[in-house]
C-alpha cells in the first residue's frame, strides 16, 4: 500500500472512531437537545460536513438516528417489566 492511502486510510479510521464516540454520546445523552454544532466540535469537523460523515457511516442522520433509537427504546420498554403469571 501506497504511504498515501495508508495515511488516508488512518484518518478514515481516526474519524470513526470519533464518529462512534459521537453515536455513542447521543445514545447515553437522549434526554437532552442534540446541539450539532457541539457535536461537529467532537469531531472536529463543520456540522455539515459532520452531518453528512455521519450519515454515511451510519444510513442515518444524528437527528434520524436519534429518533430511531427511541423508537426502539420505546417498542422495548414494555417488553423489558416484569411478567405477570
Amino acid at each position: 500500500m501506497c504511504l498515501g492511502l495508508k495515511v488516508a486510510a488512518q484518518n478514515h479510521l481516526r474519524e470513526l472512531v470519533l464518529l462512534r464516540r459521537v453515536r455513542d454520546r447521543i445514545d447515553t445523552e437522549c434526554a437532552r437537545p442534540l446541539d450539532i454544532e457541539a457535536l461537529a466540535c467532537t469531531v472536529d469537523l463543520p456540522a455539515a460536513q459532520f452531518v453528512r460523515r455521519f450519515r454515511d457511516a451510519y444510513g442515518l442522520s444524528p437527528h434520524d438516528y436519534r429518533r430511531a433509537a427511541e423508537a426502539i427504546r420505546n417498542r422495548e420498554a414494555p417488553a423489558a417489566g416484569p411478567k405477570v403469571a
